[in-house]
């Protein structure tokens, strides 16, 4: 992942601070995939609006897509549908394969404080798994 994106990616984890947010740690991850980075990079961006994220930046010359999953509405404090879910996938490669990188974190609102490493964490992990299925299906 370029510079400028993890600054740009670290700085919102910064502002959440100061509106009534709790953020969580940032999780990283790299792995290989058995397609083309094109086509790893379709199958990506569809993941990503599958999950219902709100794309903030899409470069597809350079493989990067971020994103942001926003609480529903109508969820309860404490559950996961109140977490957020920011992601940031750098996908790499060639013809032959590639490889994907993420970076991604969750929100709470401040009043779920106590529960959201627990609830938000789950979450986080539910979303980032089917999103790499996508990308990568498991072998039938």
């Amino acid at each position: 992942m370029r510079r400028s994106d993890l600054l740009v990616f670290g700085t919102l984890s910064i502002a959440t601070a100061c509106t009534g947010l709790v953020a969580g740690p940032e999780s990283t991850a790299t792995a290989p995939v058995t397609v083309s980075r094109d086509s790893a990079y379709v199958r990506a961006r569809r993941a990503v609006q599958a999950e219902s994220f709100t794309v903030d930046k899409v470069d597809s010359t350079a493989g990067l897509i971020t994103g942001t999953r926003y609480a529903s509405s109508n969820a309860r404090i404490g559950s996961s549908g109140a977490c957020r879910v920011r992601l940031a996938l750098q996908v790499q490669g060639n013809s032959q394969g590639a490889q994907v990188a993420t970076t991604s974190s969750w929100v709470a609102p401040e009043p779920m404080e106590e529960q959201a490493a627990t609830v938000c964490e789950k979450e986080r992990g539910e979303v980032l798994s089917r999103v790499n299925q996508t990308i990568e299906p498991p072998a039938q």
